[in-house]
């Protein structure tokens, strides 16, 4: 025996220890020599003859002097685990990504980190292929990567989730001041610079395809049109843009060719968009025309005194030549059944729950010569007939005119000629 399992080397063959004045045996002698080679061939050599065979346990002390790995199954410096990446050389493919690792990837294992420099921008799903060890899917979350996710030259990190390589970043380096001539579509996120100077006077209706969240400020040298899309190219106020001399504007990519103007300032101070007037913030109004007045559709307008002289002296018409019921639109309006109409038709005043019409409301039903009759009924509210106050639906003949008049909320009082 030469070490006793603790590390400590025994010499315990027979005739050991030995007696001064004594001969020593070749018996004993050679035991202890094989003794000693046996304890030797134990220890490790430093010139790598030996295979260790067991674990080896440190007791708190440090391995120095470390070489940098290489191989998967080489130890790693503490540099190499605190880095935590592994860069990928020789980096080829746009979607269909192929690369070595440095040290060589062996396999895939969750929470792997990768890095390289993209060799072009991809168009669409990409994959990534490390030491021929199998295509991965290339993700942003769980959704495959869309057309300049990765832009060329930028430096790409991904981490391995057991499934698929998951994009972490997109880091490129990005210039202070451009420029740029303008064009259909004008590549403003494949320029390799935050700010960009747009020349020409060639109309814009988009901007490239790139990442999400990627921005550019444009200053325009001279006169061009930018056309407003509700998708792709967002602009203020939902309207194109006649761009001037020195106007600076700021966009941001949304991905899938979109783009959203942010701000636009005028070099002439001009706000791009005029602000609209409430009842409690000054701003610009638009006046209705007289005609625009009397058809009531455009709520963004504002009459005059003038044009609501015209709205409040005529009784605007809605003709019908069918069953007809209600609706809020109607309120002051003569309900009007055409002579052309010959059948027997109902009108109906809604529910108060369904058609709200303010208390005050009155509607005219209009029956020309010639039409059918008319029966003016009511939903679930009231109407009464005006003198006895009985209840209930009304007819009106050709030639008859009668007025309903809201006077609660769940109660009309109507009266007229030819109402029966």
């Amino acid at each position: 025996m030469s070490f006793n399992g603790s590390g400590t080397f025994q010499i315990n063959t027979a005739g050991q220890p030995v007696v001064a004045g004594t001969v020593i045996t070749a018996t004993a002698f050679n035991a202890l020599t094989a003794d000693l080679a046996t304890g030797l061939s134990t220890c490790i050599t430093k010139d790598g003859q030996t295979t260790v065979t067991a674990n080896l346990p440190m007791g708190g002390n440090k391995l120095t002097g470390l070489g940098a790995g290489t191989l998967g199954t080489d130890s790693a410096r503490l540099s190499q685990v605190q880095g935590g990446v592994t860069s990928l050389l020789g980096v080829s493919g746009i979607d269909t990504i192929s690369g070595s690792g440095s040290p060589q990837v062996t396999s895939y294992a969750t929470g792997q980190m990768f890095w390289f420099v993209a060799s072009g921008t991809n168009t669409g799903a990409t994959t990534l292929n490390i030491d021929s060890l199998g295509a991965k899917n290339i993700t942003r979350g769980t959704a495959a990567l869309a057309a300049g996710d990765i832009i060329s030259g930028a430096v790409a990190l991904v981490v391995y989730d057991g499934t698929q390589f998951q994009l972490l970043s997109i880091i490129r380096s990005i210039q202070t001041n451009g420029t740029i001539a303008s064009a259909g579509t004008t590549n403003i996120g494949a320029a390799n610079a935050e700010y960009l100077a747009v020349s020409g006077t060639t109309t814009i209706t988009a901007f490239d395809t790139v990442t999400a969240g990627i921005y550019r400020v444009l200053k325009f040298d001279g006169i061009l049109t930018l056309t407003h899309n509700g998708t792709s190219l967002i602009l203020p106020g939902s309207a194109s843009i006649t761009t001037a001399a020195n106007d600076v504007a700021g966009f941001r990519s949304l991905g899938s060719g979109n783009w959203r103007c942010e701000w636009y300032q005028r070099a002439s101070g001009a706000a791009v968009v005029n602000p609209s007037a409430t009842t409690s913030v000054a701003g610009v109004v638009t006046l209705a025309t007289e005609a625009e007045a009397l058809t009531g559709t455009d709520t963004s307008k504002v009459i005059t005194p003038e044009t609501g002289k015209a709205v409040n002296t005529r009784l605007q018409q809605n003709s019908q030549s069918a069953d007809y019921t209600l609706v809020i639109g109607d309120a002051g309006k003569q309900i009007f059944h055409p002579s052309a109409d010959t059948s027997a038709r109902t009108f109906t005043i809604p529910a108060n729950g369904s058609v709200p019409f303010a208390v005050g409301t009155a509607v005219t039903f209009i029956n020309q010569n010639g039409a059918g009759t008319i029966t003016i009924a009511i939903t679930t509210d009231t109407m009464r007939l005006a003198g006895d106050g009985s209840t209930g639906s009304r007819t009106l003949a050709a030639n008859g005119i009668a007025t309903a008049v809201k006077v609660t909320s769940t109660e009309w009082l109507i009266s007229g000629t030819g109402l029966t």
